[in-house]
């Protein structure tokens, strides 16, 4: 890893980089608390989330609807559709917790940064303000106000961070998002679905609405592992009522209801 002279003196326009990525921070701080319902993408991105729902709903329910053993196999095997149930369950909340999780934005983690750094200075300004001789204490400058005063050197700490990650020498044009002009650390890319920049950005999930990245990785995968199993289960379900039903000309209803569902899921 370079030293920090070495990194800095490597630094092709670091008073430029830390000039729009502080420009950046402050109308990201602006914009977020318009960011509701009435915005198109998130809109959609619910209605997205709602469709997965009711085609759960609809799939699984068609299982239970159209199995004529279930009353028996309710009886007989009740361990069986009680862990089928719990799957559904798991994997419906494992969806919306991932879909609704964040998958780890730069200007978030420039913000954790700021605040880690206002931390500092609030707490090594409460020990020179304190009084040995009675105890006495001053307040100092709230995080917010001092986040306001000295946003450069925050972002100057982030500058610096991201490059002890690179090889010494390189440039910091090659860091900065030409889209919303932010620092980004290796393996971080710019997703044009979300309009931000990802650590360790992996793809932008439709179905999931939500870029898949440092952040829900993991759960990510849990819930591709969850799914994979239901689907697995809900066919074998379709398949065993269908065997019930085989004996039935392909014109019956309820044969015909069994094999919509499982030709759509499949």
């Amino acid at each position: 890893r370079p030293s920090a002279s070495a990194a800095s003196s490597s630094l092709a326009s670091p008073s430029a980089a830390i000039a729009t990525s502080t420009s950046t921070m402050a109308s990201t701080s602006a914009a977020e608390p318009g960011i509701r319902i009435s915005d198109r993408t998130r809109r959609s991105s619910l209605g997205l989330r709602c469709m997965v729902l009711l085609m759960h709903v609809v799939f699984v329910g068609a299982v239970f609807l159209l199995d004529s053993t279930l009353d028996r196999r309710i009886r007989e095997e009740p361990w069986h559709i009680g862990a089928y149930g719990a799957l559904v369950l798991i994997t419906l909340v494992q969806y919306f917790y991932t879909a609704g999780s964040s998958p780890g934005y730069v200007i978030d983690a420039m913000k954790a940064g700021s605040t880690m750094h206002a931390t500092y200075i609030n707490t090594a300004t409460l020990s020179k303000q304190s009084s040995p001789n009675n105890g006495s204490l001053n307040s100092p400058l709230s995080l917010p106000q001092q986040q306001k005063l000295n946003p450069v050197t925050s972002t100057s700490s982030w500058l610096q961070r991201v490059a002890d990650l690179y090889p010494p020498g390189s440039s910091s044009r090659d860091w900065t998002c030409t889209y919303c002009r932010v620092i980004q650390p290796p393996r971080t890319r710019h997703c044009h679905d979300c309009d931000k920049c990802v650590l360790q950005f992996d793809h932008h999930c439709v179905w999931l609405g939500t870029c898949i990245g440092k952040k829900n990785h993991c759960r990510f995968w849990w819930y591709i592992f969850e799914e994979t199993i239901l689907c697995i289960w809900t066919v074998a379900l379709y398949i065993d009522s269908l065997r019930l039903d085989i004996d039935k000309a392909w014109y019956d209803v309820s044969f015909s209801f069994n094999v919509i569902p499982l030709v759509t899921l499949l």
